[in-house]
């Protein structure tokens, strides 16, 4: 059986906006990794400025929280570590940059490219920009007045210098901050997109199965009472108990006199309901098993259940025993259950089948979502719960109790 659901969990390939955070944390890393090739040449440069130490220390703090986000990237499963590797990143830069004042002698050069970390700055910014916009401003001003104090301490310049770099280097990476934002933005446009046309789809195919299902009630209906009650009627002389047979089927049809129940307000028996839930069941499969238990020993043709929650109940049993017939596996198993009380009932459709990862339905799949979930809900009392494990089968349970 398979479900649908728009989660909020990062699956790359999940989502337009799964697959751009997927792209551009990939070109952030990328961006390290480049910058670390292009680094590796200054190490210790310029000579004696700093202790031998700092080079290989500060590679670490700076660089390997890239990688590891370049990692995840290909791990479906460690998608959700993507943010933290990002703000990694960050501390990893500004760790690196603290360490070249402890590893710093207190000498001052003319030289411009005083140390190899000020060349990647806005890196950070970029990485954090993927997920939270303030969160990649304040990286930005840290790292750029990092990056500026590095500066400033190895040349033995003013602060004037100090607030020229911090700005130059704030100024040059901000706009790219701003471009990953709006990238990302685009994607979350596209998701809503699809996601409301997949709504409109599967409402329309759920009314559509609704209106089929329908249909075939009806078709029983007419074959069991109403041609039922017609040939009795032919043979025989009427009597109080072909009166009674006839409004039943008048009843049913939901075509009684004005002195009847409004639709609205019309209630179910168990015997009722058990028969409908047993029309469209065996629509769907013809040998399905469909058991009640009684709870409390009601009078069965007693009126108790409302017909917009019975109706609800079954058109949401339908899209479950579908999705179970058509995903389940060819050997698996079905079986339905109607619990009822005074004031409620419990149907559970169950099957032994493949199972599915809820977390691994695409989000314009929305069978689950709209046809059953947002079916129960949208009714008074009424709520819906799935669970499903690989290899051990799928379980919907569909609840409706009087408030």
């Amino acid at each position: 059986m398979r479900a649908t659901g728009v989660r909020g969990a990062i699956v790359s390939g999940r989502t337009e906006t799964d697959r751009l955070l997927v792209m551009l944390a990939r070109f952030v890393a990328a961006g390290f990794g480049v910058y670390f090739l292009i680094s590796l040449p200054t190490f210790g440069q310029p000579p004696g400025l700093v202790a031998d130490w700092f080079a290989p220390v500060a590679a670490v703090a700076a660089f390997v929280p890239a990688a590891l986000m370049m990692f995840a990237t290909f791990r479906v499963r460690s998608a959700a570590l993507h943010p933290v590797f990002a703000y990694l990143c960050g501390v990893g830069y500004l760790a690196a940059s603290g360490c070249w004042f402890l590893a710093w002698g207190g000498e001052t050069t003319e030289v411009e490219q005083v140390s190899w970390l000020i060349n990647f700055a806005g890196l950070p910014a970029l990485a954090l920009a993927l997920y939270r916009l303030r969160d990649a401003a304040l990286m930005l001003i840290a790292c750029s007045l990092a990056r500026a104090a590095i500066i400033e301490a190895a040349r033995g310049a003013g602060l004037e210098v100090l607030w020229q770099e911090a700005l130059w280097s704030i100024a040059f990476t901000a706009p790219f901050v701003v471009a990953f934002r709006m990238v990302i933005r685009v994607g979350r446009l596209l998701d809503q997109t699809r996601a409301t046309t997949a709504i409109r789809a599967a409402a329309e195919a759920a009314g559509a199965a609704a209106r089929n299902a329908e249909r075939s009630r009806f078709d029983a209906l007419i074959h069991d009472q109403v041609i039922a009650t017609l040939l009795a009627a032919k043979s025989r002389e009427p009597d109080q108990r072909l009166a009674e047979q006839a409004r039943s089927a008048l009843h049913e049809l939901a075509l009684i006199a004005d002195d009847g129940p409004d639709s609205a307000d019309a209630e179910l028996s168990i015997a009722e309901t058990v028969a409908r839930l047993r029309t469209l069941a065996t629509s769907i499969e013809a040998d399905a098993s469909l058991g009640v238990v009684n709870k409390e020993g009601l009078d069965e043709a007693v009126p108790r259940y409302p017909e917009y929650a019975v109706r609800a109940m079954a058109e949401a049993m339908g899209e479950g025993l579908r999705n179970s017939v058509m995903h389940a596996g060819a050997d698996a198993e079905r079986a339905i259950l109607v619990e009822a009380g005074p004031d409620w009932i419990l149907l559970t459709v169950a099957d032994n089948g493949d199972g599915f990862d809820l977390d691994e339905v695409p989000p314009e799949r929305l069978g689950i979502e709209v046809s059953i979930r947002a079916r129960l809900e949208g009714i008074p009392g009424g709520s819906a719960a799935l669970g499903s494990v690989r290899g051990k089968g799928t379980t919907v349970r569909l609840r409706w109790s009087r408030q």
